[in-house]
């Protein structure tokens, strides 16, 4: 696997510079403008390159090129996975990180990355034979079995999801490095159990048809939908921390906290119609295939087991 072999040595590389030659930017060394105080700026420079999540990252392709030895996965799966790959980095080690600390509306951004964009992209990189083969282990298997189905992946990442927008968790991990990490890591976490029942290509394992997985999709919308309009329409402050730290670009706290509460309801409706369009598109496109079959009207049958002719076909002329 030469292309493999090069992409590993790739990450390699990567992550040992980041490793041994961290650049001097970052999110902690934001720092206000001259004759501004109180004001922070954000530059386009501000990567954070924690070697903690720079290591995370490499141990997630190494163990995925792993797993791609043993159960080869399709060619569209390995874009799905670098896809996912670089949502992660885009919102762990960007700019976008180092701004979340500041501004409410930052975190909001990077919380979506987190739990809409690079959840599905890697559990669409999931091979089946993996998926199949993890469902045969006995222990795991009953695990998978318990919480990779509807009713619980829905629960798990809407819970998830609500959890860490209570104020003291919130703030909690703005606080503490450690539950900060943890925020993030469930978010990845629930979000592969539940996208993967929305994308998972064995129906019966998940025990979740289309019109089902449609469903949860629609559910879900809702939830962060009830939640983003709340953030939006606030009368005051929900969060303690954004009201002790310096100001980007000039927002106040609850104006922060409006736009923060906005672009998860707009820009999750936005998310959420995706993949709702296209198991929309997959149902109709049935429909219409069924249709198109012929009218399909089975044929009465007989009392001797076998289909009974028209009356019309049994009379002479």
């Amino acid at each position: 696997m030469p292309r493999a072999g090069r992409r590993v040595l790739a990450a390699l590389a990567a992550v040992c510079a980041a490793l041994v030659f961290p650049p001097k930017a970052g999110a902690h060394p934001l720092a206000g403008g001259p004759g501004m105080p109180g004001r922070a700026a954000l530059r386009w420079s501000d990567w954070t390159w924690d070697p903690a999540i720079v290591l995370g990252l490499g141990l997630t392709v190494l163990g995925y090129l792993w797993v791609a030895r043993r159960f080869p996965p399709r060619r569209p799966q390995w874009v799905w996975f670098w896809t996912g790959v670089l949502a992660l980095a885009a919102a762990l080690l960007s700019p976008l990180d180092a701004g979340a600390d500041l501004l409410f509306t930052l975190h909001m951004a990077q919380h979506m990355l987190l739990l809409l964009v690079a959840p599905p992209l890697l559990a669409l990189a999931l091979p089946p034979a993996l998926i199949g083969w993890l469902y045969r282990q006995p222990r795991l298997g009953r695990l998978l079995h318990s919480i990779w189905s509807p009713a619980a992946s829905l629960i798990l990442f809407n819970g998830v999801l609500l959890f860490w927008h209570v104020p003291f968790a919130y703030d909690a991990t703005l606080r503490s490095g450690w539950v900060h990490a943890v925020e993030h890591v469930s978010f990845v976490a629930v979000g592969m159990i539940f996208w993967g029942v929305i994308v998972s290509p064995a129906p019966r394992l998940v025990r979740a048809s289309l019109g089902l997985r449609l469903g949860l999709v629609v559910a879900a919308d809702l939830v962060n939908f009830l939640l983003g309009f709340g953030l939006a329409f606030a009368g005051r402050p929900l969060y303690g921390h954004y009201t002790g730290v310096a100001r980007l670009w000039g927002l106040t706290p609850l104006e922060d906290l409006h736009l923060g509460g906005a672009l998860m309801w707009v820009m999750g409706q936005m998310m959420y119609a995706v993949p709702a369009l296209i198991l929309l598109n997959v149902l109709l496109r049935r429909d219409g295939a069924g249709a198109s079959a012929g009218p399909g009207v089975p044929r009465p049958i007989s009392r001797a087991g076998s289909p009974s002719r028209p009356a019309a076909a049994h009379r002479r002329p």
